[in-house]
């Protein structure tokens, strides 16, 4: 598969915790291709509150880490211009909810698939490909791979 350059990727919730907790991984080498521009990147509303909540959890005992842990992400999102979608209607989630549950099997995704339907990227990227899995990819029409999958894809092009 070739992802044109430039195309847009939707990053769920774990894509960007990786990225900001493990400088080496997979992730933050993604964060780090989209800030050369090649290609743009997009979340939803209900994403970046499950950032926050998973940096304010991991390190809410840790006043001093926590302030340069959020400056982190302010400065990621800018640096790569994250386009934030908002939350589905309630309409599109049930639709959702309908048509790929099923597949899924887990009700808290589906709102993050709902919004990644409707910004209609090239690619959707989740390190949980057992709910972001095949079917659910072959069902919607779009491919979604984990950072690993999404950097081999790159490479066999």
């Amino acid at each position: 598969m070739t992802i044109p350059a430039g195309a847009l990727l939707f990053a769920d919730s774990n894509v960007l915790i990786e990225a900001l907790f493990i400088p080496a991984s997979p992730a933050s080498l993604v964060i780090k291709i989209v800030t050369t521009g090649a290609f743009k990147i997009a979340t939803c509303k209900p994403v970046i509150q499950d950032v926050e909540k998973a940096i304010l959890n991991k390190l809410s005992k840790q006043p001093d880490h926590l302030d340069i842990v959020l400056e982190e992400w302010q400065n990621i999102q800018n640096r790569i211009k994250l386009k934030i979608f908002p939350t589905p209607s309630s309409d599109l989630i049930e639709k959702t909810y309908f048509n790929f549950m099923g597949s899924m099997r887990h009700e808290a995704d589906i709102t993050v698939l709902a919004a990644a339907l409707s910004a209609k990227p090239a690619v959707i990227l989740s390190g949980n490909r057992e709910h972001f899995n095949n079917t659910v990819a072959t069902k919607c029409g779009i491919p979604i791979f984990s950072c690993v999958e999404f950097m081999e894809a790159l490479a066999i092009n």
